[in-house]
């Protein structure tokens, strides 16, 4: 009989046990905050680096160890609840940490990962880089690779899809990291589990051609029909010119902008037809580009859907639209040109105003964490350099950020520090991004130190759950270090509170205490940031 990771009601869930009675704080980093650091951050330690770090076991020695301990199982379902609850900003640590398991030699542990792939592994990129990461610690692991339980993680992981859905994934992700799904097939000897599965899995490995050869005179049912439809009409936008016809299709079929040549993007009209089904997050994404070829013109009825989309509460809502995420789109399109290549394009005043007031409606996405926070921006610059390439200045990033606690968090207290002093900013719920960075700009520059916010709040008897402080790369602090203030925050006021240090335009710094779970540094600033500081303020991560 194969064993299982059955019940473990003799023991407690990781996230539930107890700190050791021989005086430890709970405040101390377990193993289980190390493996969640690991998974969110890439690392063990306390920093968040906005630039992604390579991945090995060098940095990963407590997935190890947990699994040695007999806890394997249990790290399987942490990378489970990472993959579906969308704890992290990228999912290449969960991946890696996957792999690991699936290589260990510890066999339930092994059986656990290989049931969780098809759970994890949601798209063919994630399965490819799965696979890849296992390629590459097969050495330092000293085991196989291609053996019976991988080949059946990999068919399972396309038979238990419906065939038509199967039919788009495959058609859009066609590959990664040197990986093909014609690479898998082969290597899993899969064997499709139905009718509708051996139809996909024929056109990946033989070709339209042969399938089609092999169902021309066959009375198909409607299921198998419609895939073949589906596959006939992918390989006609491959292989034709007309762009009458790619829009035909591309209106019958619902194609995605991955599934065409590189000569039909650069038609407008094309364009024109993708904009219909195009996801919101996509059409921020492309607002450059579809203004610079001419798709959105003054006034024409493709500003008019866009407009109307990006200031529909309910789309923005669907589509989980942070306020950030507007931002970005906003200062990027106002520019007029792209961070990298020679895209230019005059922006367009209805798409701006559109862009504005979606800002403002998106502040409702925001849920509430409940906590008491102390937002520090450090005044030693006004916060100077940019995020994200380029797009969104630091000062403005701040603001937004500031403007997002003040709308959305009934107890939130707003600061400026700079020399040897911190001041109240009035920031209000009601104020728009210009005022809350007129406000900023009213405050004396001065020399960082970025324990003052945690000072003023014991000296004012202000109780904290979170304090966040902004600043550039200035990461400096005089006489007190801020692990020590915020300790001395804990003991005086009766709060466990939590400090995140974000210099946004660094790229390494070390404030946060390793060995204390309430402290984290973020080095850089980009959209994964919000996930990162929201998780760790609910003591997810």
């Amino acid at each position: 009989m194969e064993s299982t990771c059955g019940a473990v009601s003799d023991r407690l869930p990781l996230n539930d046990r107890p700190a050791p009675s021989s005086g430890a704080s709970p405040w101390d980093v377990t193993d289980i905050m190390r493996l969640r650091r690991f998974l969110c951050f890439g690392t063990e330690g306390g920093t968040y680096y906005v630039k992604e770090q390579p991945l090995g076991l060098e940095n990963a020695s407590v997935l190890v160890r947990l699994i040695e301990e007999g806890r394997g199982c249990e790290v399987v379902e942490e990378i489970k609840t990472f993959s579906q609850e969308g704890r992290a900003p990228r999912l290449s640590p969960a991946l890696f940490a996957l792999a690991v398991c699936s290589q260990h030699s510890d066999v339930k542990t092994k059986q656990a990962a290989f049931r969780a792939v098809k759970e994890v592994c949601r798209v063919p990129t994630h399965l490819f880089s799965f696979i890849q990461f296992k390629k590459n610690i097969k050495e330092a692991m000293k085991c196989g690779m291609w053996g019976r339980a991988l080949r059946k993680a990999v068919a399972d992981w396309y038979n238990e899809k419906e065939a038509m859905s199967l039919a788009l994934v495959v058609t859009k992700y066609k590959q990664r990291n040197g990986w093909s799904h014609k690479d898998l097939l082969r290597l899993s000897h899969m064997k499709p589990a139905n009718e509708g599965i051996a139809v996909v899995t024929k056109y990946i490995t033989k070709g339209w051609k042969d399938l089609q050869m092999a169902y021309k005179d066959k009375d198909n049912p409607d299921g198998i029909a419609k895939v073949l439809r589906y596959f006939e009409a992918v390989e006609k936008v491959k292989h034709t010119d007309d762009i009458l016809e790619v829009i035909h299709v591309i209106e019958e079929h619902s194609l995605a902008r991955e599934q065409l040549l590189t000569n039909h993007l650069k038609s407008k009209e094309v364009w024109k037809a993708l904009l219909k089904d195009m996801p919101l997050t996509a059409i921020l994404h492309n607002l450059g580009k579809m203004t610079a070829d001419m798709v959105l013109e003054p006034a024409n009825s493709e500003v008019a859907m866009v407009c109307e989309r990006l200031q529909d509460e309910s789309v923005l809502k669907k589509a989980q639209i942070h306020p950030f995420h507007i931002l970005v789109a906003l200062e990027t399109y106002k520019k007029g040109c792209g961070n990298r290549g020679k895209l230019k394009w005059e922006p367009d005043n209805d798409v701006l105003q559109a862009l504005d007031a979606a800002f403002n409606k998106s502040f409702k996405n925001v849920e509430p964490t409940g906590k008491r926070f102390v937002l520090a921006v450090n005044a030693s610059e006004s916060v100077s350099g940019s995020v994200l390439g380029g797009s969104v200045s630091a000062a403005t990033a701040t603001a937004a950020m500031t403007m997002v606690t003040a709308r959305t968090e009934s107890d939130s207290q707003i600061v400026a520090f700079s020399e040897d002093s911190v001041v109240r900013c009035p920031v209000t719920a009601d104020m728009s991004l210009q005022q809350v960075e007129s406000e900023f700009q009213k405050i004396p520059m001065g020399v960082t130190d970025c324990s003052l916010p945690i000072q003023w709040a014991t000296e004012t008897n202000t109780a904290a759950d979170v304090f966040i402080v902004f600043t550039d790369n200035k990461t400096w602090f005089r006489d007190l270090h801020p692990a020590e203030a915020l300790k001395m925050h804990r003991n005086k006021m009766g709060v466990f509170s939590k400090l995140i240090v974000c210099g946004m335009t660094s790229d390494g710094f070390s404030i946060a205490d390793p060995d204390d779970r309430g402290m984290l540094d973020i080095c850089g600033f980009d959209s994964g940031t919000l996930d990162v500081i929201r998780n760790f303020v609910l003591d997810l991560i």
